[in-house]
């Protein structure tokens, strides 16, 4: 960065305590900008954009070979400063946000530039980072100035998919039954069946898991389980697999001729990923599995899917700002808006004509301020002082 800029960050307001935002969500901030001296400035840009990329790399030397894809949600943008020769174009693929304008001369001190995104009503997936891929939601500010190189700065959001609770099939429970005859190293038989309270879960929630065993063989057995994230990433017809255990756990011996009824209990972690259907080029599936260890033997195994489902977002109630909070400051006087009377050269986001795609006017950016059907709306969040810590904001957040 340039030594006439001594600060260009982006700092955006929390909604929750989590720090999540999820489809049709409101995004404001303000992007900061402290020089030195006086500077000229050819555009000064933020922009919110949603991706997932995959990569990853088969074979070596000449015969290495680099698969690659790429998926785009959205991309939307606002100018502070745009060049004049740019003024009132169109951007391929982008959503243009209207917004106050200023001048191109950036005087010495700190400069504050608020902007305001809604995210699209769309079925994305949540933001992800996997071995071969991920799904990202990043927010970049972008100054270019005349002979010098563009500086920016980046930071992501952390989106969820709304969890509305309609998937009824998600609520029903899940039973399997397997039985094994001993042929080699012993005689007689084992049964197992299993039984799941339902197919999906919130993250955090607990698994209760039912098992009966009949052990009915000459053998020593044990119950073991597991849950198994499977990551799928696609590049054309290439596909890669990733696996990870998330529970993997033994319970006590079955002893020769016993009949046990085992409850198994398993604590999914608050922040395990949702599972992820909805991209094309990654995916990410769970599998419960209960089986019984025979020893010099194939185990007799029980395998379901689960769905893992965004947890329920509350907001805290807003009390106003903590005593001693200091907002930023207006932008200074020297940013001079757009000249009064004549047209933005942005287009209204929530006017149908102006959107960029014939899609874009069936909802895709309907009006921030109605209220979402099934959903209470959501207070204002305190505006974000970097010298004011986390922890005052939301009392419940750790450190």
């Amino acid at each position: 960065m340039s030594r006439s800029i001594k600060e260009l960050n982006i700092h955006y307001d929390p909604i929750n305590e989590s720090n999540t935002f999820t489809s049709g969500d409101i995004v404001e901030g303000r992007v900061v900008l402290e020089v030195t001296k006086e500077i000229k400035v050819d555009s000064l840009s933020v922009k919110l954009m949603g991706d997932a990329n995959v990569r990853w790399t088969e074979g070596s030397g000449d015969n290495k070979t680099t698969y690659s894809d790429h998926e785009r949600y959205f991309k939307i943008k606002q100018y502070f400063i745009q060049e004049s020769s740019k003024k009132g174009q169109s951007e391929k693929n982008t959503t243009l946000v209207s917004g106050e304008t200023y001048g191109s001369v950036v005087t010495p001190g700190s400069h504050v530039f608020p902007f305001r995104f809604q995210l699209p009503q769309q079925n994305m997936p949540p933001s992800f980072k996997g071995f071969r891929g991920s799904v990202k939601y990043v927010m970049t500010v972008k100054l270019k100035r005349p002979w010098k190189s563009s500086s920016t700065t980046c930071t992501e959001l952390t989106f969820l998919p709304r969890n509305d609770g309609t998937n009824d099939h998600l609520m029903q429970p899940q039973s399997g039954t397997e039985d094994k005859k001993m042929k080699l190293f012993g005689s007689g038989k084992m049964s197992m069946t299993v039984t799941t309270d339902k197919t999906g879960y919130m993250q955090g929630e607990t698994i209760q898991v039912s098992v009966d065993v009949d052990n009915s063989s000459s053998r020593d057995i044990k119950l073991k389980y597991s849950l198994k994230q499977k990551q799928t990433f696609i590049a054309g017809r290439r596909t890669k697999h990733a696996f990870e255990d998330i529970v993997k756990e033994t319970k006590d011996c079955i002893p020769s001729g016993e009949n046990t009824k085992f409850i198994v209990d398993m604590n999914l972690p608050r922040d395990l990923t949702v599972t992820i259907e909805n991209c094309r080029i990654i995916k990410v599936q769970y599998e419960l599995k209960v089986y019984l260890d025979v020893s010099f033997a194939s185990d007799p195994e029980v395998k379901f899917p689960v769905v893992i489902l965004p947890a329920d977002q509350q907001c805290p109630p807003w009390q106003g700002p903590p005593a001693g909070f200091q907002p930023y400051p207006p932008p200074q006087p020297n940013l001079v808006p757009y000249p009064a009377g004549q047209p933005s050269p942005y287009p209204n986001l929530y006017d149908p004509t102006a959107l960029p795609h014939p899609g874009a006017a069936a909802g895709l950016y309907p009006d921030p301020n109605a209220m979402l059907p099934g959903f209470n709306s959501t207070p204002s969040a305190p505006i974000y002082d970097p010298n004011q810590s986390t922890k005052e904001s939301f009392p419940n957040v750790p450190n």
